[in-house]
């Protein structure tokens, strides 16, 4: 039991229950440091005050991160083939949004806003931008969107934040793991040459690891439960603190119980002693450590905070030393140093003996080489600090590389904008009032020379939207208030002319040019019974005609058996003449009946014309008092629909003078008839009948015609007049459809059949012999050049029925006219214009009816020739034999045709009472206008005095507008006019909404404004740009209705810029904490003030030149000129609290030589000669433990490595100077030889 004791056998088991436990009990230390181990910063600092505001925002954006997918071509600008499969990427994204916990996404495609800012100037790269939830792993997330954004022909990135913060803890990850196996491997080769055992390194590094396992566990459970601080470097110091110290620790104890064995004692009793000697130093060194790494719990900022877990490391450290050893020593004794023999004791430090003689001697010389030495690094030293986290990462990462893809083609702030927020706690901020604050902010930021863009929900777009400021809608009413200027003059102008002409006008002769217009139509009515009673005439004569033929036809049949036959046949014959000469003169008759009612429509609408054109000015000025114009819009409305729509007699009037064209080419045929048939006359006599009949009954269809389009006219006025009644406007749309049968079912077909048969009577030109009575029949009808004269007249008629057509449409655009009040004037001259064009017009209609009454007559006289012609037929009869075989067969067909024309006569007479009834229609429209007028008369003098008054008015507006507008073209060009004003309208569309909702939170109780700055989003000058706006929108926001809220900038650069001036004020204050608490500690062991000043001074000035010197090779070596933030920190923190052990070192043996009774000086040399191969192991095996960090490829583990391995380096050059020269200086005044040192020389 005793042995057991005494080899310390409870101690391994006591640690091995221990690493079993934390082996067991450790937690998944990855997990904790990605959900602990970001930097954390006071809420009270901006950028957090930010992110609160943000996790309130409403929209589902609390909880989350974004995330940018970079879709690059290179340097070439992307193709309409890339173009369309990242559409389709982004597409498949959007539709599986779910999947990928994307809460919201923004992309070129979604509005013309969105593409200026994703899609870089150079066509080369298109971002987008991801809101995902954070809810899942920031890792596992990236690697999904990463597979779903891969696509083909394009390079695809994916980057961000959060992903990059990710991409520097795996770096870091890995870079623990590289340094425990170097760390490992070095230390083992160090002790392996120190000791020249392999047994004392596996010795040293299974402590070592049993007390890394052990506080690795400790510490991670207290941050699982307790809230502990951690980062990311956490570990990766508790590695090589642990490592390095605890090695320094071991060599110091293994080298003092190798120094007892040599003494001959045995091996319990040596470890006893070694313990007791060595574990002193090493508790007192092991408690500065303890002290300096515990100090830093007070720090505020959480990376510094977090570095308290080093000294957790360290008080298990000792523990495990202090127990864990004395049972590997006791129970192997001299079998630690196996194969070594020779046990003469601790070994010396020429080097340190050197220099520590030499600084007592002539202690101010190697102060002041120390100093000249350190002076230029000491210059050099600057405090500026790269702040940027892609520093730390290397350039193959995929994240890294899209991040600079986005600085290259865009803003480099482009990849990481600011977010300014501006919160108020009871004002919603979707008010005109504040939006205008707010644009008045936004304008200042985009004025700022390290500004990029600015967007804002009043420029959600980074750019002014020009229809929501004063100056251009400003522009807009000052330029209709010019024209408005202008109109009132030309209004007045108009009312005061037509207050005058009123007053000059006669408006009665427009009455009694309407009583001549009634009078007219009423002649008209009795025109169409007249023609009524022609046409059962015509019908009669028909009737008659196809009796004749058919006598006719069955003479030409029995003229082959004699003449007699023949003879009554031409008998018969004369009577069909004398009856349709008869007929012709009754059409004559009619027609004049008819040209004297288109006089009389001419002269009344002359009339009309000339009372119109009395008031048309008048009537210009009528339409701006629109009450008292609102009886003349209407009987002016009424008019046009009595003149009707004549555009169907332009087809009529064609067809008649077709078939005058026909009757033409029959008096050829007739002609050519007279050449082949000499000898018939009694034949001939009877053709010409035919012939003549056939061209009364074709013009009598043509004025029947006519007649039926006018009607028709007449009966769509009836239905068009608003005044009408229901049966009224029934009976004239029955009107019009039997009127439109009537014309398409029987005149259409009666002019068809005519043709047909002029055809077929000019066929029968064959018979010779009956030339010289047809002659004599053809002279008697109307040449071409009075066949041509009519045709013109009826060219001029359908002239003068376009232009009726044009009036009527003018009519219809005068009323539309009448109630735009500044355009009444010109309404009123087309007015006057187109009744004008409707009394030419009525002119050519009765110049042409005249001449159509002459062709009648003509006609007629053809017709009585015709009957005296009849005898001379029945003398040729004799001669008609030859022929009578060609006769009978025309006469056949043509006595078909005299049958369907007599029909058709039937059934022109049968529609003409229709036409009757139409006309009378249009009289009672006429006598309604007429009523009209005569109250327009009534209001004539009261019309006059109001525009009096209005003309008077509109001066007074008009002066009011001019001054108006004066003023408001100056407010224009001033500088006041440049303000954001938003009417409500528009601020509450469905075009001002998406700018609300992206722009300000649910409850519209915040607003913010994203920021692209100029600048590297990490630089320096990016920081103090962020502290800058911070600042310049506080003091715009002063004296303004949101005076008084908050303000703050969230992002990269605001959380860098915070990160840094924390990180430096809580430095100075956690160093001065430090070295005050390793003071007190040093001023305990040393039982002295001075001495802890000397090593405390000794360990600044390694710490600022070791900084500077390392800033020196990073520059050269590693292409980063700036330290990384954290640098400064941790390197100071591992110099002062292990460069504080190799001070301890020397001072516990200088004390301990001290009770010799040597001189001080004396003492602190030989102490620097034991001690110093002890510190030359030790910062060998530390240098070379942060050594194994370099291969991390973390710059700042990189850096901090670097910084400490130098900071070694000058501790072991100086520290045997300076503190021998301060002991001598402070202790030993009296003057020092070579001989005084000569037994330490032996």
């Amino acid at each position: 039991m005793k042995k057991f004791a005494e080899r310390h056998v409870g101690a391994l088991i006591a640690w091995i229950v221990v690493v079993l436990a934390a082996v067991l009990l450790m937690p998944n230390t990855s997990a904790l440091v990605t959900k602990y181990g970001q930097t954390k910063i006071p809420s009270s600092a901006q950028s957090q005050v930010a992110n609160t505001i943000q996790n309130h925002w409403g929209h589902g954006k609390n909880n989350t991160r974004q995330v940018v997918v970079v879709f690059s071509n290179g340097n070439d600008k992307l193709t309409a083939t890339q173009k369309r499969r990242i559409n389709a990427t982004i597409n498949r994204l959007r539709r599986n949004k779910g999947h990928y916990q994307i809460k919201s996404m923004l992309s070129a495609q979604d509005n013309a806003q969105a593409r200026a800012q994703l899609v870089s100037k150079d066509r080369t790269t298109e971002l987008l931008q991801l809101n995902m939830s954070k809810h899942q792993g920031v890792r596992v997330q990236a690697a999904n969107v990463k597979k779903a954004a891969k696509t083909a022909g394009v390079k695809t990135y994916v980057t961000g934040s959060d992903i990059l913060n990710d991409n520097f803890q795996q770096s870091t990850e890995e870079g623990i793991k590289k340094t425990e196996i170097i760390a490992a491997i070095f230390i083992f080769v160090v002790l392996v040459l120190v000791f020249r055992s392999p047994v004392v390194p596996l010795i040293s590094l299974v402590t070592v690891g049993v007390a890394m396992l052990a506080s690795l566990s400790v510490v991670m459970n207290l941050v699982q439960y307790l809230g502990f601080p951690l980062s990311s470097f956490t570990q990766v110091f508790m590695v090589v603190v642990l490592f390095g110290v605890g090695t320094d620790y071991n060599i110091l104890m293994y080298d003092q119980f190798k120094e007892e064995l040599s003494g001959g004692l045995s091996a319990v009793d040596a470890t006893r002693k070694a313990r007791r000697i060595a574990g002193h130093t090493i508790l007192f060194s092991g408690s500065s450590i303890l002290i300096g790494f515990t100090a830093l719990a007070l720090a505020k900022f959480s990376i510094y905070q977090s570095a308290v877990g080093v000294a957790v490391g360290v008080a298990v450290l000792l523990a495990v030393l202090l127990t864990l050893n004395p049972f590997f020593m006791a129970t192997l004794g001299k079998k630690m140093f196996w194969p070594t023999k020779n046990f003469t004791g601790g070994s010396r430090s020429r080097l340190w003996r050197f220099l520590s003689k030499n600084a007592v001697l002539r202690p101010l010389l190697g102060i002041l080489l120390v100093g000249l030495v350190s002076l230029p690094f000491l210059l050099t030293y600057n405090n500026h600090l790269n702040y940027d986290t892609l520093a730390e990462l290397s350039d193959s990462l995929p994240a890294k590389q899209g991040f600079f893809v986005v600085q290259d083609h865009f803003s480099k702030g482009t990849a990481e904008p600011s977010t300014l927020y501006i919160k108020t706690n009871n004002k919603k901020l979707d008010q005109e009032k504040y939006l205008k604050i707010i644009d008045r902010v936004t304008r200042k930021l985009q004025a700022k020379d390290g500004v990029k863009t600015v967007a804002s929900a009043t420029q959600p777009g980074g750019s002014r939207v020009s229809a929501l400021y004063a100056k251009n809608q400003l522009q807009t009413v000052t330029k209709g208030s010019t024209k408005v200027h202008r109109g009132l003059g030309t209004i007045n102008s108009g009312l005061l002319s037509a207050k005058n002409q009123i007053a000059n006008s006669n408006m009665q002769s427009g009455l009694n040019g309407v009583t001549q217009l009634i009078t007219g139509t009423n002649k008209l009515i009795a025109g169409t019974n007249s023609l009524q009673s022609g046409t059962k005439t015509l019908a009669s004569g028909a009737s008659t005609l196809a009796g004749g033929v058919t006598t006719l036809a069955n003479g030409a049949q029995t003229v082959n058996s004699g003449t007699r036959s023949l003879a009554n046949g031409a008998s018969t014959l004369s009577n069909g003449a004398t009856t349709l000469s008869t007929g012709a003169g009754t059409l004559a008759s009619k027609t004049t009946v008819l040209a004297s009612g288109a006089n009389s429509i001419n002269n009344a609408v002359g009339q009309l014309n000339a009372a119109v054109a009395g008031s048309a000015n008048q009537m210009a000025q009528l339409s701006r008092a629109q009450t008292a114009m609102a009886n003349m819009q209407s009987q002016m409305s009424a008019l046009q629909k009595q003149l009707g729509n004549t555009s169907n007699l332009n087809a009529e009037l064609s067809s008649m003078s077709t078939m005058l064209g026909q009757l033409a080419d029959s008096e050829d045929n007739i002609n050519s008839l007279v050449n082949a048939l000499n000898g018939t006359g009694d034949l001939t006599n009877t053709i010409n009948t035919l012939k003549t009949a056939l061209g009364t009954v074709g013009s009598n269809d043509v004025k029947a015609e006519v007649a039926n389009v006018q009607m028709i006219a007449a009966a769509k006025t009836i239905a068009n007049d608003a005044s009408a009644s229901v049966a009224s406007k029934e009976a004239a749309q029955k009107i019009i459809t039997t009127a439109q049968t009537s014309s398409s079912s029987y005149l259409a077909p009666n002019i068809s059949t005519l043709t047909g048969l002029n055809s077929k009577v000019s066929g029968m030109s064959t018979l010779a012999s009956q030339a010289n009575s047809l002659k004599s029949v053809a002279s008697a009808l109307p040449s071409k050049d009075k066949i041509k004269a009519i045709q013109a007249q009826i060219a001029g008629l359908q002239k003068m029925l376009s232009s009726v057509n044009s009036l009527m449409s003018e009519g219809q655009q005068l009323s539309a006219m009448s109630s735009q009040l500044g355009q009444v004037g010109s309404q009123m001259t087309a007015l006057q214009t187109n009744l004008k064009k409707l009394q030419t017009a009525t002119s050519s209609l009765a110049s042409g009816s005249n001449a159509l009454s002459g062709g009648a007559n003509t006609l007629a006289n053809g017709a009585a020739t015709l009957a005296t012609g009849a005898g001379t037929l029945t003398n040729g009869a004799n001669t008609l034999a030859t022929g009578t075989g060609s006769l009978a067969s025309g006469a056949t067909t043509l006595a078909n045709g005299s049958t369907t024309l007599a029909n058709g006569a039937t059934t022109l007479n049968n529609n003409v009472p229709a036409l009757t009834s139409g006309l009378l229609q249009v009289n009672a429209g006429q006598k309604t206008m007429y009523t009209s007028l005569q109250g327009v008369v009534g209001q004539m003098q009261q019309l006059q005095n109001g525009l009096g008054s209005a003309s008077d008015g509109l001066n007074t507006i008009s002066k009011g507008v001019a001054q108006s507008n004066s003023y408001l073209t100056g407010l224009r060009k001033s500088a006041a006019a440049d303000e954001f004003y938003i009417p409500t309208k528009t601020l509450h569309s469905k075009t001002f909404k998406p700018a609300i909702k992206q722009y300000m939170s649910a409850d519209k109780h915040a607003t913010q404004l994203t920021i692209v700055l100029g600048y590297n989003p990490s630089s320096a000058k990016a920081m103090a740009e962020v502290k800058a706006i911070k600042k310049e929108v506080q003091s715009e926001l002063k004296g303004t209705a949101l005076d008084g809220a908050t303000v703050a900038i969230g992002g990269q650069t605001a959380t860098i810029a915070d990160t840094h001036d924390i990180a430096s004020s809580d430095f100075v204050r956690t160093a001065v904490i430090m070295l005050i608490g390793i003071g007190l500690a040093l001023m305990f062991i040393t039982r002295s003030i001075l001495q802890p000043l000397y090593i405390l001074g000794t360990l600044v000035l390694a710490y600022f030149t070791s900084l500077s010197i390392t800033r020196w090779v990073s520059g050269a070596f590693l292409g980063e000129k700036m330290l990384t933030w954290n640098t400064p920190f941790f390197a100071f923190v591992m110099l002062i609290a292990l460069g504080v052990d190799y001070s301890i070192f020397l001072m516990m043996k200088y004390r301990e030589f001290g009770a010799d009774g040597e001189r001080p000086s004396v003492n602190i040399v030989r102490a620097s000669e034991v001690i110093g191969a002890v510190v030359l192991s030790a910062a060998l095996i530390l240098g070379g433990t942060f050594a194994a960090l370099m291969p991390s490829g973390v710059l700042t583990l990189i850096q901090v490595a670097l910084a400490v391995i130098i900071g070694l380096i000058i501790l072991v050059l100086i520290i045997p100077i300076l503190i021998p020269a301060a002991i001598h200086l402070t202790y030993d005044r009296g003057k020092l030889s070579d001989d005084d040192t000569k037994e330490e020389d032996e």
